[in-house]
């Protein structure tokens, strides 16, 4: 399978006829300018479904026409977020009836903020495979996998899919087979306004079709993915104004090819970044723009000011002097006509600039409240909160929430990515792994807050957890599994074998050091603490196990 051609479906907002762009040209300097002119409040993308239980040739072009009008709406608002992201916001079309010269346009770009804040904390470092259970051989076939995985440039593919459903709420995935052994699949990500999946409407949401959209010598190409075929479809396209909005058509006119599906799975799956297909900035456009608004009126203000305007009451100016000529000058001699006293001042009156901050901090906190982002801590340097507290205060456990959030929906989409490299794998008998076995980890700063995780995990230890759990429960691991294995000779030594009768596992204790038998120390024979002074979780407060018969006294067993 192939994706033909590497051209994007629209190279800037519309294709423009020349009469539309003559009887547009009055009023917009670009297209872009007329796009974001029209700024407005968007709610997250529309989930494209189908009634259709069988796609095939008689179908197909009636099934994808209907995606497309809908798709072509979700292409608009993404494109919208594209260029905010970017840079192209509402302010740049601003304009100013009150001395409309002074009229500066000035950006704070969090949007990008945001986006590079969620890249950064959602893919800490890439996202690999662990397996389900502690078997040498599973482990040791999953570690294969991540060597295919990064091979195959899932890394990269998984950065830029999280940069799209951050931006535009949406990111898409492509894979497909490969020639090569060291890497036997490849996977791209796809500019998700060129692609989209298209669901099934009953329980489960399967997805039924795929479609990528390109544009190639000024015609449009639809390549359609099904389960059993891959349709190759061919049609046109138009762009124009009406009134002032931007209208999109696309509409797939045949098909020119159909191919089996030699893979037997859509190989185009649609990620997002929350459960409303809506970009990580997206609910927070009106206070992004009226941050922008209040700092160009900052901006406006202490230019207004320099420039202010003068007034001259009573003042008898030679014929000759001009406003120019005084600006010039800088000074005027003035005389007073009778009793009327002559009067020359400036009219200068400041925008209060930190009454105006305050507002701007507040709006700010706002932003990265509701986007779940840690909140600025300028004012709480000093504090004599715990560290806990204070990552508490600061959001950062908040935005842990969002993250793992997003990281549910990410998992649930890439089980079909799952299934799909699986069955290239063991197609070519190179490995053979079930979905079940594997599970995707998303790795975290495991030094954050260490001591408090550490505690965590040893009073679940002390309570008679697995070790499995006492990891993953108190954060302290991003793989339990493969951290318990790798640790279980020294979890064996403090916390005992549980495969091994008590006694046995006592007198292991004692043998291998974790409570020191008595031995001579000077002449005078008094027993030598080697080990800890800690006894283990199996010993009462007493420091006796009734069950045995032993103590632990002064750090050793004893009978």
């Amino acid at each position: 399978m192939r994706l033909r051609g590497k051209y994007p479906l629209i190279s800037f907002y519309l294709i423009l006829s020349e009469d539309d762009m003559a009887e547009n040209t009055t009023t917009f300097e670009t297209e872009q300018d007329a796009y974001v002119l029209n700024a407005r409040p968007l709610f997250g993308r529309r989930q494209i479904f189908c009634t259709e239980e069988d796609i095939n040739e008689d179908n197909i072009v009636a099934e994808v026409n209907s995606a497309l009008s809908i798709h072509v709406q979700n292409l608009f608002d993404m494109e919208y977020l594209y260029w905010y992201r970017r840079g192209l916001q509402p302010v740049l079309s601003r304009q100013k009836e009150i001395r409309p010269e002074i009229n500066n346009k000035v950006i704070e770009n969090h949007a990008d903020e945001i986006v590079a804040f969620k890249n950064g904390y959602f893919l800490t470092k890439p996202a690999f495979y662990v397996s389900r259970s502690d078997n040498t051989d599973e482990n040791d076939k999953v570690k294969k996998l991540n060597d295919y995985l990064y091979k195959s440039g899932k890394q990269e593919a998984d950065n830029a899919l999280v940069d799209w459903f951050h931006t535009v709420g949406r990111g898409v995935l492509y894979v497909t087979p490969n020639d090569d052994e060291e890497a036997p699949f490849l996977a791209y990500a796809l500019d998700p306004r060129n692609a989209f999946v298209v669901y099934d409407l009953r329980p489960g949401n399967k997805p039924v079709y795929a479609c990528n959209l390109v544009i190639k010598d000024g015609k449009l190409y639809c390549d359609c993915y099904t389960k059993e075929k891959v349709y190759r479809m061919s049609g046109t396209m138009v762009g124009r104004f009406v009134t002032q909005d931007p209208v999109y058509i696309a509409t797939v006119i045949g098909v020119d090819s159909v191919e089996p599906n030699t893979l037997g799975e859509i190989p185009i799956i649609e990620y997002q970044y929350n459960s409303v297909w809506m970009g990580a900035f997206e609910s927070v456009l009106p206070l992004l723009d009226a941050i922008n608004d209040v700092q160009s009126d900052r901006v406006n203000g202490i230019a207004q000011f320099i420039q202010s305007l003068a007034i001259a009451v009573n003042c008898d100016l030679d014929e000759d002097v001009t406003a120019n000529d005084i600006r010039k000058a800088g000074m005027i001699v003035l005389k007073s006509l009778g009793e009327n006293k002559a009067d020359f001042k400036i009219l200068s009156e400041q925008l209060n600039q930190s009454e105006t901050q305050v507002f701007v901090d507040y709006l700010y906190d706002q932003v990265l409240t509701i986007c779940g982002m840690p909140v600025s801590s300028k004012s709480r340097f000093g504090s004599a909160d715990t560290q806990s507290a204070q990552l508490a205060k600061d959001g950062w456990y908040q935005a842990d929430a969002v993250v793992r959030n997003t990281e549910d929906l990410f998992i649930k989409a890439n089980r079909q990515f799952d299934r799909i490299i699986l069955k290239i794998l063991k197609t070519k008998n190179l490995l053979t792994l079930k979905a079940s076995e594997i599970k995707l980890q998303f790795p975290r700063n495991e030094t954050a807050n260490v001591q408090s995780k550490a505690q965590a995990m040893h009073t679940l230890l002390s309570a008679g957890l697995a070790p499995e759990l006492a990891f993953a429960k108190s954060g302290i691991s991003n793989d339990p599994v493969n951290d318990v294995a790798l640790s279980k000779k020294y979890l064996n030594l403090v916390w005992g074998d549980p495969d091994v009768p008590l006694e046995k596992s006592v007198e292991g204790a004692i043998m291998a050091g974790q409570g020191s038998t008595p031995t001579p120390q000077g002449t005078g024979g008094k027993p030598q603490n080697t080990g800890g002074s800690t006894p283990p979780a199996s010993v009462d407060t007493e420091g006796q196990n009734r069950n045995q018969g032993v103590h632990w006294v002064n750090g050793y067993w004893k009978s």
